[in-house]
């Protein structure tokens, strides 16, 4: 999965929170929110199940790193990116930022609910 199919779509609803670039946060997004859309258990515990399997799928890296990544690209957003498009995508109002899980979660239901993915 190195080249996710859903690669550009995922990047534009990244952009579209004021996540630009391509660093390797931004990689390994995109590779969790495809992976949380085809397989949706991989959510029930991120730490043991989407981080090991995007690890996995990226390779030299680990699920620790990539945990880590995750949550730094969600901070970035939440300190500097748009919330109130995230609030929009997440149609709630959120007083305090998302988890990491329940971030890559808002993106995943967005792009499913708008079909931006397709079925799995």
């Amino acid at each position: 999965m190195l080249y996710p199919k859903n690669l550009r779509k995922i990047e534009g609803v990244l952009h579209t929170l004021g996540l630009l670039g391509y660093s390797v946060s931004m990689r390994q997004m995109v590779c969790a929110v495809e992976l949380a859309h085809e397989d949706l258990s991989l959510l029930t515990n991120v730490s043991k199940g989407l981080y090991q399997r995007v690890a996995e799928e990226m390779g030299n890296t680990n699920s620790t790193a990539v945990e880590r990544n995750l949550r730094a690209l969600r901070d970035r957003q939440w300190d500097k990116g748009d919330r109130e498009r995230l609030r929009e995508m997440a149609m709630y109002q959120m007083k305090m930022k998302p988890s990491t899980g329940e971030f890559i979660d808002i993106i995943r239901y967005y792009m499913e609910a708008n079909d931006l993915l397709p079925d799995s």
